[in-house]
């Protein structure tokens, strides 16, 4: 029995990141290109069940539609499993028409944003079976259907089509225990080839939780992770980082995890662990600010993280309040703007660096809420920031409080182009304040002194956010 997972090709126009926003996907810097490290999961599960398994990374080989037809044809796999998101449905789709087309074997693909849609992906006559929800044992029982000859019918999790119409399956549940997954396959995957704007060396990314209880209006996360908070122990994680310094010589890590820092007792054992074991690692994490204080930012630093991404999302109460989870609020009234700066402030002090997340284009939102965004951010001073379109994906509260109204074209979804405008702004409206962000938060005079206190990094950043602004 031989499965090949595969994460396809990405449009010619922009690399897109199919594990970013929940799973939805993200397109993304070309110098970013993260191991799918979801199906290093799945893999593991799979040789944990005596299959042969192969996983295709088409970018991380420079290949196109074609290139990747012809080395899936030559692992002659009995079945296929490929990855997808929001913005690159129709090639990912058209790839799976390719495969079930030239190779006869079952094909299956995965993705929140199939979740989210399973009947339209058969309107396209491109898979057998839609993976709903978490893949990792979803996969694996379809594997085990293929190789008893027995059928997709009663594989939870999944959507099919058969004589009489399209097929839900019941729901799986949320997989309980974390600690109970083998560690990712990472030795199916190339390691050297994954890589992180301004870091030298290789990079590698890990999911240490799932779940995230904020429930912000536009997030992926929680469709596809749930709003339960669920961990791995810190002695499961710091196997995985011992594999991944020790076995695979990777020394930068990405942490995944929607909200890192739920658990203020899990990351200080994490960090005792990093420093017991004297492991040669830097790392980053996203999380939120109300989850942080000046003793975890120590501790983190200390065992090397070097980088912390925090959702700021908006400065305006009503907006927080309403799309946000309120992580920012102080009581029902104002934006505790103090503890925001504090945490910021903890992380300079350490030398951790800061890349602060906001959004712009909120159904209701004027663009006197967008000065109070870009006033808030100004205060912060993160290291650097990052200016998204509000984007409803499938699913999310957002879309459930928009479908129906406005017409949403998949492909747009790339997480910098807004979709649709409010009754305040155009959808050119919102791009603009987006760029207008980013020029007013690193054109004012006591950033650029600081930037040029390292004009190498600098210069780095002017071409990124260049590029970024050429594909506004």
């Amino acid at each position: 029995m031989k499965v090949v997972l595969v994460n396809p090709p990405s449009p010619s126009q922009y690399r897109v990141s199919r594990g970013l926003m929940g799973g939805f996907g993200m397109a993304v810097n070309p110098g970013l290109l993260y191991p799918p490290i979801e199906l290093a999961h799945i893999a593991a599960v799979l040789l944990a069940d005596e299959m042969q398994v192969a996983i295709l990374d088409a970018d991380a080989r420079g290949l196109d539609a074609a290139g990747s037809l012809a080395a899936i044809q030559a692992e002659q796999p009995d079945f296929v499993c490929v990855d997808s998101s929001s913005t690159s449905l129709d090639l990912d789709l058209a790839l799976c028409r390719e495969v079930r087309t030239h190779l006869r074997v079952p094909v299956a693909i995965l993705g929140s944003q199939v979740t989210y849609t399973p009947g339209e992906i058969f309107e396209r006559d491109a898979v057998d079976v839609v993976v709903r929800g978490e893949p990792e044992y979803t996969v694996r029982d379809l594997a085990r259907a293929v190789r008893a000859h027995t059928g997709f019918a009663g594989v939870l999790g999944t959507s099919r089509k058969d004589s009489t119409g399209i097929v839900h399956e019941a729901e799986r549940e949320k997989i309980e225990r974390l600690d109970d997954l083998p560690l990712p396959a990472r030795h199916l995957l190339d390691n050297q080839a994954y890589r992180f704007p301004g870091i030298e060396g290789p990079v590698t990314t890990i999911k240490s939780s799932r779940g995230c209880p904020l429930n912000c209006s536009f997030c992926g996360y929680t469709l596809a992770q749930g709003l339960r908070f669920r961990f791995r122990s810190p002695e499961h994680v710091l196997a995985e980082l011992i594999d991944i310094v020790r076995v695979h010589g990777v020394k930068q890590v990405v942490f995944r995890d929607p909200i890192f820092s739920t658990r203020k007792d899990r990351v200080l054992a994490l960090c005792a662990g990093i420093r017991r074991e004297q492991l040669d690692v830097q790392w980053q994490c996203e999380t939120a600010v109300k989850t942080l204080d000046a003793e975890l930012v120590e501790a983190m630093a200390g065992a090397g993280c070097t980088h912390i991404s925090l959702g700021v999302e908006s400065g305006n109460v009503e907006i927080q309040k309403k799309h946000c989870g309120s992580k920012l609020l102080d009581g029902k009234k104002q934006l505790d703007t103090a503890r925001c700066v504090e945490v910021f402030e903890a992380a300079r002090r350490h030398g951790v660096e800061t890349r602060a997340f906001c959004m712009v284009g909120f159904p209701e939102e004027t663009e006197a809420m967008v000065e109070e965004t870009f006033a808030l951010v100004e205060r912060c001073d993160p290291d650097q920031v990052q200016f998204c379109a509000v984007t409803a994906y499938p699913g999310t509260p957002l879309f459930k409080m928009l479908h129906g109204t406005r017409e949403f074209d998949y492909a747009t979804m790339t997480g910098f182009k807004a979709l649709e405008g409010n009754e305040h702004m155009s959808a050119a409206r919102i791009e603009e304040k987006i760029r207008e962000g980013y020029r007013r938060f690193y054109r004012r005079p006591k950033r650029l002194v600081r930037e040029l206190r390292h004009p190498l990094r600098f210069a780095g950043k002017l071409a990124r956010y260049a590029t970024l602004f050429r594909s506004r």
